[in-house]
């Protein structure tokens, strides 16, 4: 069955558990078919309403990039790919198959999790969709890619202590003064980390000094550092710490 209209928003569908058959018409009005394995993606342009119909059962996961998202991430590319997005209605791509993978584990985790993690994968996976959309391939990472300033460096960082439950990889960029995607980039040169991994081991850092004070709860710990609740901050405590945050608190000496 055809879809009744076009999207406004960048579909990407992978396969998901099973091999299944699709349809597609081509430009002399003909239907060719072709198998769908896990892993392989397809990709349909905002405004695009595709000529594909399903053969047999199929279990896919569906991603939708917002329009605004992509087209603002287009324009902070140094060397951005020429030409419009193009349906592609079967393809590999490793990379934007673990990101997918990664947003589904994310999307199950089950708790309100990091923005800036989602936020990074989003954008990857975003960024990936404007070069393979367009039949080309991202330039290699072997340039040198330089480090955030010092003083720039130091103000992104005092902007994450505030744990703001609703930072954003556009707020820390705006501190920088650079864009969302060269941020990022100029940020692991001068850290080693992602932005989201480098804010999470200061909460984790910060929850270590505040179960020094016994008179503190742990639900106002979790408040204080910016977690959504006593359970996700122990999740994540126990994930890098392998103990539970009253594990810790009860080894420490009173």
């Amino acid at each position: 069955m055809l879809p009744e209209n076009a999207s406004d928003k960048h579909i990407l569908t992978m396969c998901s558990k099973h091999p299944s058959r699709f349809e597609i018409r081509d430009s002399l009005d003909r239907w060719a078919s072709y198998a769908k394995q896990p892993g392989s993606l397809s990709l349909i342009p905002a405004g695009v309403r595709p000529a594909v119909r399903a053969e047999t059962a199929f279990d896919l996961v569906v991603c939708a990039l917002d329009s605004a998202l992509v087209g603002g991430l287009d324009s902070e590319l140094e060397r951005r790919p020429e030409g419009e997005l193009r349906m592609q209605a079967n393809f590999q791509d490793p990379a934007a198959q673990q990101l997918m993978t990664l947003l589904i584990a994310d999307a199950n985790e089950g708790h309100t999790t990091e923005r800036l993690y989602t936020e990074h994968l989003a954008q990857a996976l975003a960024v990936r969709v404007l070069f393979f959309g367009r039949g080309t391939k991202p330039p290699s990472k072997n340039g040198r890619t330089y480090g955030l300033p010092g003083h720039l460096l130091r103000r992104v960082i005092e902007r994450m202590r505030s744990f703001d439950s609703d930072l954003s990889l556009q707020a820390l960029a705006n501190e920088s003064g650079y864009s969302r995607v060269h941020f990022v980039r100029m940020f692991k040169a001068a850290t080693g980390s992602s932005p989201h991994n480098y804010l999470l081991n200061l909460k984790l850092e910060r929850v270590r000094e505040l179960l020094k004070d016994r008179s503190m709860s742990l639900i106002d710990i979790a408040l204080d550092c910016g977690f959504s609740s006593h359970s996700h901050m122990s999740r994540l405590f126990h994930k890098f710490a392998a103990v539970t945050p009253s594990a810790y608190r009860r080894s420490l000496r009173p």
